[in-house]
């Protein structure tokens, strides 16, 4: 199934929604229509899996898969299920953030890039972990903030890779200052979240 067809087959299933649960399935629909046809399987490698969800969203589809399945469309409903796996984490979040979170790539740093070599990776999980944390103050902000600073205790390549953890990029920061100013930039706008683990690619 492709994501354009996707995208079709959701609008005509909100036709027949109230209201609220329709406007739900126009923006995942929407979603999918953005870019290039592809296969939903392709769609899905550029996805991440969300750490909230709208229930009613989920609700509303795994409904439209078991209809599929009931008329015997099975191909309709495996590209469904395929969906179904970017509801991750707990319900409750609202559409426009899901879409939001769905949309971006995962957070993975390759670490056969050559830069990252000496860069300390447990330093760079128990970090990126603290900074993703929700309920993180702005005071205890500041303090992991001068710690990453401080070139003695956290060296270029694991502070880059903070960054680019915490941002969910690969982005290559030009020194050290525009590492922190990045990581500062995204904790000053930040949306309250759940915390994302980062991962990496060994």
């Amino acid at each position: 199934m492709h994501t354009k067809e996707f995208a079709r087959s959701l609008r005509a299933f909100a036709e027949l929604a109230e209201f609220e649960r329709s406007q739900e399935l126009y923006r995942l629909a929407a979603c999918f229509d953005e870019g290039h046809k592809e296969t939903i399987l392709t769609r899905m490698k550029r996805m991440s899996p969300s750490t909230a969800y709208p229930l009613r969203l989920k609700e509303s589809l795994e409904a439209i898969e078991q209809g599929f399945r009931a008329l015997g469309a099975t191909k309709q409903a495996n590209a469904l299920r395929t969906v179904l796996t970017l509801f991750a984490g707990r319900p409750g979040a609202a559409i426009g953030v899901f879409i939001a979170e769905i949309s971006s790539s995962s957070r993975i740093a390759n670490l056969s890039v050559k830069r990252f070599k000496t860069a300390d990776i447990d330093l760079v999980k128990s970090v990126a972990s603290q900074l993703a944390e929700p309920a993180l103050e702005a005071e205890a902000f500041e303090g992991i903030l001068a710690t990453l600073s401080s070139s003695k205790a956290v060296g270029t390549p694991t502070l880059v890779l903070i960054a680019n953890c915490y941002l969910g990029n690969q982005r290559i920061y030009r020194d050290r200052k525009s590492a922190l100013e990045a990581i500062e930039r995204h904790f000053r706008g930040r949306p309250l979240r759940p915390t994302r683990q980062c991962e990496v690619l060994e």
